[in-house]
Order: structure tokens, then sequence, then C-alpha cells
């Protein structure tokens, strides 16, 4: 099954590529590369005559051009978004919370939160670090691949540790180790797209990008399922996949020993932590920042509980279980994630209108809802995970490509890619701590599925105070 997955995302992507050759970006330049292009040429169109009819990938760099191969940076960055993806899900949806309830029994929900928020640390601390030392890393494979690769490595160790564990106290250290490790390359191969992807192939980069996380979701759900009853296996096979992921990212994104000389010159640890978070002082940058923040929070507090909603909530068919309810509704979304995933990146590119997508997505993901609060059965379930994940695709097709348009620095793309990152892995960890707070507190899973939908809605209406995506300017 997921080969046939596989598959129709590599046609789908066959079907951006002709897309994209046919409509080239709009895009302004990122606001931290105006200075340089203040030279360049430019026609009545408003873009530089080599943006207007690009005849091949260059991308400037000091005072040269090279050419880059676009094409196997982006399957580095989806084959590594997708296996780390599955880890994080299928450790996050089946694994930890079967764990939990091996190990707490009915305390279980309260004791994922624990694991889970003490994760969040890691998932704030990690990203933007990690960020800035990349950007000023020196090495002849260059600045992102050694820290994708010994990212890969980490998350393999820590979940071989999270399938040992038999203790509350393992499953907080071992989910903490994962997060902070996971978080390297994830990160690290964000600031690719800046550094080595020509601006009018960003649209087609951040819909690449998107697509590794529900497809690779569902394989980490899939895995999950399988392996319910065998938790330590199921760990070993997304230890396995992760490294291997990395190892084929930074193989493909090494840069070439003369970008040695391109790297920015250190400055002490505390400087550069006190500049950790300078990015959020432009006022779009941080509106872009929070609506994202928002909307993932929206989306993953119902996904993230979602085996104990199909356990104690909502009525499943008989004889199903709710390990296997959970990996089929993640198979029958996953065509709907990736074709509107598909669609917005070159959607946005043509006719603009970044802040819509955003407003959109999460309009309609917030009304969704509302089906399993007034009919919790199986049907209202995959109603509203359907209506979610095409939601979601939408969004992410056009996450991506709005940062770099919003971005403060050409300089500090790894640091700034890093805070971003922020965004999708702070509410991962944080979502089933403020789930299990509100079905023990304000009323169960129904309340969950409102607070939910509140949540989406605010994290849509936040993304109309951005006002740069069509200009290229950036508000202080």
């Amino acid at each position: 099954m997921a080969g046939d997955f596989f598959q129709k995302s590599n046609f789908y992507v066959r079907i951006l590529e002709a897309t994209y050759e046919s409509h080239p970006n709009r895009y302004p330049a990122r606001p931290g590369d105006v200075a340089a292009r203040a030279g360049a040429a430019f026609e009545p169109g408003g873009l530089p005559v080599s943006q207007q009819a690009p005849q091949q990938e260059e991308l400037a760099t000091g005072t040269a051009a090279r050419t880059v191969r676009v094409w196997p940076i982006m399957l580095s960055m989806f084959v590594l978004n997708v296996c780390a993806y599955a880890a994080i899900s299928g450790a996050l949806q089946i694994l930890l919370p079967t764990q939990a309830r091996l190990i707490a029994g009915d305390g279980a929900p309260s004791a994922l939160a624990l694991v889970t928020g003490i994760a969040a640390i890691a998932s704030f601390a990690v990203p933007p670090f990690i960020g800035i030392r990349s950007d000023r890393t020196r090495s002849r494979w260059g600045r992102r691949a050694p820290w994708i690769f010994f990212g890969g490595l980490g998350t393999a160790g820590s979940l071989i540790m999270l399938g040992t564990s038999a203790t509350v106290a393992g499953l907080v250290v071992g989910w903490f180790l994962m997060q902070a490790l996971v978080n390297i390359g994830l990160n690290v191969i964000l600031a690719v797209i800046p550094d080595r992807i020509p601006p009018h192939r960003h649209g087609l980069a951040s819909t690449i990008q998107g697509l590794g996380l529900p497809i690779g979701g569902v394989v980490g759900v899939q895995i999950g399922a399988y392996f319910a009853d065998a938790i330590a296996t199921g760990y070993l096979v997304l230890a396995i996949l992760v490294p291997l992921a990395s190892l084929v990212g930074a193989w493909l994104t090494r840069e070439p020993r003369e970008a040695a000389a391109e790297v920015r010159e250190s400055r002490p640890v505390l400087a550069e932590l006190r500049q950790t978070l300078s990015s959020l002082r432009f006022r779009d940058y941080r509106w872009v920042f929070i609506s994202r923040a928002v909307l993932f929070l929206g989306f993953t507090m119902v996904s993230s509980f979602s085996l104990y909603v199909l356990q104690d909530y909502v009525t499943l068919p008989p004889g199903m279980t709710a390990a296997e309810a959970a990996a089929i509704g993640s198979t029958l979304v996953l065509p709907l994630t990736v074709v509107s995933t598909a669609i917005a990146g070159p959607l946005v590119d043509r006719f603009g209108h970044h802040r819509m997508f955003v407003l959109g997505s999460g309009l309609v993901a917030a009304v969704s809802t509302l089906v399993p609060f007034v009919w919790p059965v199986w049907t209202a379930w995959l109603i509203c995970g359907s209506v979610t994940a095409f939601s979601m695709g939408l969004y992410l097709g056009v996450d991506l490509a709005l940062a770099t348009l919003v971005m403060p620095a050409a300089g500090d793309t790894g640091r700034d890619l890093g805070v971003f990152h922020i965004a999708v892995t702070a509410p991962q960890v944080v979502a089933p701590f403020l789930a299990a707070m509100i079905v023990s507190s304000l009323g169960g899973y129904p309340a969950l599925y409102v607070v939910s939908g509140v949540i989406s809605l605010v994290g849509a209406l936040a993304v109309l105070r951005v006002r740069a995506p069509r200009t290229g300017h950036v508000s202080n």
C-alpha cells in the first residue's frame, strides 16, 4: 500500500514539474536579498531579466553564479521528510499511546501529556540553535549535510531507546531525545531551499516539502498499527528508516568546496543566542510564524489523541480495533492531502493571494471539527479527517513559500528557518499535553473538538495581519 502512495506522489510531482516549467514564479525576491539585487537588470514586469525567462537553474552566491541541480535536492527533502514524519507520527499516534496505556493504565492520557510536555522544551530550543550552528559550519560536505546525517543517526538511537522503555521516566527521556534529534535534520533541510534553490522554484519546493508530512504520517501510522502488539519491533523499523533517509539527504544536499568561503564568520555563542529570535521583530515574519504555530496546534490536537478518541469516544464498526481504525482512516485521507498539496503551490504561484489559501484552509478545518462533535461515529470521524486532510494539504503547499517571502535576512537562513520550524514542532509535542487537560477538565472529547476548531479559526485569521506577500516589502 505504501508503495502505491509513493508512485502516486511521484505522478503528482511530474505534473508539478511540467506546470512550473510553463508558468514561472511571480515571487519577489526575499527581503534579505533586495540589496543584493539592486544592480540587477529589470524589465517592466518587475522581475530581474534572469528570472523572467529562466533557461537554467542558477543561484547567485557572492560575485558568481553557479548552476544548481534542484531535483536531487528536492528528492532528498522529500525522502527525509517522509521518513522523519513517519517516525514522529508512528510513535506519537500509535506506539507511545500504546506504551503509556500499558504502563499507566487509566492514567495513560496524563502520562502521555507529561512525556510530550517535557519534550516541548527540545522542540523550542533545538531548531534555532542548530540553524545558527549550521549557518557557520565549515566542512568538506558544506554547512548542512553533516547536521542532517548526525540528526538521523541520533534519531535512530532514541527510537531504539524508546522501544526498550518500561517506565514513564524512560518514555520522558527517550521522547525528549527523539524530538531534539529528529528536529536537527528537519530544520537544517529547510535551510537548503533559500541556500540552493532559485527563487522561481520556491513554491514547488514548498509543495514537495509539504508532501512529506502527510505521506510520512500515513507510513508511520501504518507501521505503528502493524506493530502495535510488538512495540519494540515497531520502533526498530522506524529507527532503520530515518538514518537511511538522512544519508540520502546529506549526500544529495552536500555543497561544493568553494561554498566554504561563503560561510558566515562565527560569533560568540551568547551573542548568537541573543539574536536567535530577532527575526520575530519583523511584523510579517512574526505573523506568518504565529499563524503557522496556531494552525498546526489546531490540526494536531485531535490527531495526537486519535487512538484514545477511537477507543473511548467514537463508535466503531463491530470487530474493528482502534489501531485498525486509525490505520484505515489515515490511508483513506492520504490522496486528499497529496492532491491539495500538489495543486496549492502552482495555484499560488500563478495567482498569488498566499493569505487566502491559508485563511481558507484554516476555516475549512475549523468547520470540519463540528461533524464528530455532534455525530461521534466512525463515518463522522472519517468525514472530519478527510476535510481536515484536504485543508491541511492546501496549507502545506503554501506555507514555506510564504515564509521565504518574508524572511528578514539572507545570511541567517538556517537560524530564521529554525525559528520558523518551531511553529511545526512545538505544536506537535504541546498538542497532546493541552488535549489531555481539555479532556480531563473541560468536558471530554466533545470539548476537544470544539477547542481544536476554535484554535484553527484563530490561526487562519492571524495570517490576515501579513502585508508583504504581494510586494516583497518587509514590515518592521
